[in-house]
Order: structure tokens, then C-alpha cells, then sequence
């Protein structure tokens, strides 16, 4: 009898421990995609996809975005993220990514890096193809920033 109440006891008091500490996921991603053809004209910069971080804090960002051409001649594609649309300036920690896309095919450009932001913050994917003599379209893609503790 003694040892089904000390057992009794015992596991009520290891529930109790358990139940008085809290675990926490604080886990905090955002997420954005398209699928939405986007023109980058000769030289030109343009927005392909955006995502909306709403908190402060350090985030691991990272994606892809997918390429086709028609041009007869492979061309160079560039990518970076950036604080404003269709801005020339990139962030200062990675997400720059470059590939060439052969004549009248695909690539999947991925990008990865990290950034801290001080309050909700929109970040944008720019591209551009420096030089090309056929369409460019920006065709499907994904954002993720995670929040890191």
C-alpha cells in the first residue's frame, strides 16, 4: 500500500512539474508566393515578389524565383533583396543571387541570407537582366523569412 501511494505521490508531483513549466514556441515565418509572370525589360529593374515581416527581430531569408527566356542567346539574370521596390540596392548580409538562363530555357535562381529589422518591414525581390535580346518573365517563386531568437 505504501509504495502505490508513494508511486501515486511521485507522479502527481512530476504532472504538476511538468504542467508548471510553460514551453513556449515562439516560432514567427512569413511566407509570400507568386505565380504571376513578371517582364524584365532590357537593363531594367523590377520587383518580382515581396514579403511582409511584421515584427522586429533577426530573420533567415531565404527563397527562389524562376526564370524562362526566349531570347536566342543565353542571358545573365540578377536577383537581390532590398528594402524598396525596384531598387538598384540590395541588402547587406547575401540574398544575391546570379545565373544564366540558356537560349530559349529555365533557371530557378534560390537565394539565402539574413537581415534584422526594427519593426514590420516589407522586403522585396528585385531582378534584373542586364542585357537580352528575347523576353524575360519571372515566372513562379517563395519568400520565407523565420525569425531567429
Amino acid at each position: 500500500m505504501k509504495s502505490s501511494i508513494r508511486t501515486f505521490v511521485l507522479a502527481a508531483f512530476a504532472a504538476a512539474t511538468i504542467l508548471a513549466t510553460a514551453h513556449t514556441a515562439s516560432a514567427q515565418i512569413y511566407s509570400h508566393n507568386t505565380s504571376g509572370d513578371s517582364y524584365l525589360q532590357s537593363g531594367g529593374y523590377v520587383t518580382v515578389n515581396a514579403v511582409i515581416v511584421g515584427q522586429a527581430g533577426n530573420f533567415t531569408i531565404g527563397g527562389q524565383q524562376s526564370f524562362y527566356t526566349s531570347s536566342t542567346q543565353p542571358v545573365t539574370v540578377n536577383c537581390w533583396m532590398s528594402t524598396a521596390a525596384g531598387s538598384p540596392t540590395g541588402l547587406p548580409y547575401g540574398l544575391l543571387s546570379i545565373a544564366t538562363i540558356p537560349s530559349d530555357g529555365f533557371v530557378t535562381l534560390s537565394f539565402y541570407g539574413w537581415y534584422s529589422v526594427s519593426g514590420s518591414t516589407e522586403l522585396y525581390l528585385v531582378c534584373r537582366a542586364p542585357a537580352s535580346n528575347g523576353i524575360v518573365l519571372a515566372t513562379n517563386g517563395n519568400i520565407t523569412a523565420a525569425k531567429v531568437p
